[in-house]
């Protein structure tokens, strides 16, 4: 990692994770207890509102009623990602941080489905065909920047030295 210990990697990623961790675990909470069950609740007429939802599947419901499953593949993702950051082959604070938020997403998500069984959604976006979650929205963004920093690093070592 171009100018960053492993010591300083791994404590990036461990910022980001437990800094989306609490986010999303809070926010889970707050549309849990506030958020009338089974009603829509417009933040942005026609764009944007909060719905309450379950889902013991992937994204888009599929494999619903694995919990299980899930539970061991979100095991071995954010333990990977760990091995990543403390292995320094990780590319740079945007990689590591991105590496960050897939872990606190991932690790929040888990949360949920050891406490409650499944995953609590409630953000709903006009023709996005799923209700999500900030860990959901964190892994997500998490994955781009990743792929971000690969490619910077791949300009940077084909520059001419």
């Amino acid at each position: 990692m171009a100018g960053m210990s492993s010591r300083t990697a791994a404590g990036l990623a461990a910022g980001v994770a437990l800094a989306v961790l609490a986010a999303d675990q809070a926010s889970k909470a707050w549309a849990r207890s506030t958020l009338p069950p089974g009603r829509d609740v417009p933040i942005v007429s026609g764009w944007v509102w909060f719905r309450v939802v379950t889902n013991s599947g992937a994204s888009f419901g599929l494999l619903s009623g694995h919990n299980w499953l899930f539970i061991v593949l979100t095991l071995v993702v954010v333990l990977a990602v760990g091995v990543l950051v403390l292995r320094s082959q990780v590319v740079g604070a945007l990689g590591v941080a991105a590496l960050g938020a897939i872990a606190g997403g991932g690790a929040s998500n888990l949360l949920d489905r050891i406490r409650l069984g499944s995953v609590t959604d409630f953000i709903e976006i006009h023709r996005w065909p799923t209700n999500f979650n900030l860990a959901d929205a964190a892994i997500r963004i998490g994955v781009v920047l990743f792929i971000v920093a690969l490619l910077l690093e791949m300009r940077r070592d084909r520059r001419p030295g």
